[in-house]
């Protein structure tokens, strides 16, 4: 009786985990690899894992921090099985077309991707920090659990990420 109440306690904390959850790792993913149906399957393998790991009886006290953990190391590992393209080869696909200056909005998506390049130029140890603390809205105390690094750690990358967009916006 006490695995079957286990059980339900595990489905409803992993049900609120993804409630909760899982549009921010969408948006995570999405950030890192550009992709929408990539970022939505990898959100859902990043469920999968983290379910079999409750079912083979592992232990989660910060579903958060967990989930973004794991959402990374998947990230990590498709970056690794996949060959890079070239924009070039994405222009001759015609699966890539620079945005027309003169369109509607161009200036605010000329500032944004202006900042995207910008984010894109940072070290990857500050870029991803950054990201998570500004984009994703986690505490440092919880990027230090993603990454396996200290609270301080998180925290001087972070004030060193930002110092460097300062500096490369002049302000």
């Amino acid at each position: 009786m006490a695995d079957s109440s286990y059980q339900a306690d595990l489905s409803d904390a992993f049900l609120s985990a993804y409630d909760e959850h899982a549009e921010s790792i969408f948006r995570f993913i999405l950030l890192k690899v550009s992709d929408r149906e990539k970022a939505h399957d990898l959100v859902q393998e990043t469920f999968t894992r983290t379910w079999d790991y409750c079912a083979k009886g592992g232990e989660i006290t910060q579903w958060k921090a967990f989930l973004y953990r794991t959402a990374r190391n998947l990230i990590i590992d498709t970056y690794r099985a996949k060959p890079s393209v070239s924009l070039d080869a994405m222009a001759e696909d015609q699966q890539f077309t620079p945005a027309d200056e003169a369109m509607p909005g161009s200036d605010a998506l000329a500032e944004i991707n202006l900042v995207r390049a910008a984010i894109a130029e940072l070290p990857e140890t500050y870029r991803e920090c950054v990201l998570l603390r500004y984009c994703e809205d986690l505490s440092p105390r919880e990027i230090a659990e993603v990454m396996d690094l200290s609270e301080n750690v998180v925290s001087v990358r972070i004030h060193r990420g930002v110092k460097l967009l300062r500096e490369r916006f002049g302000s």
